[in-house]
């Protein structure tokens, strides 16, 4: 995965502790097929996490994972929610 560090450091500027966003497929970013919307769900709901110093991502139908882990698309939608 090729990773836009600007992006990335974007998002890094926009994130809090607790933080949480609710995705549907009217404010993700286009072309974002990252999270589970449709399948059975309408909606996802992430919190944002920073245990230890690294930025986890708490879905509310999915396993965490690290922010850094996300693809681009993803860290696209979440910029689009702010």
């Amino acid at each position: 995965m090729r990773r836009d560090y600007n992006l990335f450091s974007s998002v890094l500027g926009k994130l809090r502790e607790g933080l949480t966003i609710t995705f549907t497929t009217k404010n993700i970013a286009p072309g974002d097929n990252f999270l589970i919307l449709g399948c059975g769900y309408d909606h996802c709901t992430v919190s944002f996490h920073r245990p230890g110093g690294l930025w986890w991502v708490c879905f509310d139908n999915d396993e965490p994972m690290l922010l850094e882990n996300c693809p681009d698309s993803f860290l696209r939608s979440i910029l689009k929610n702010f």
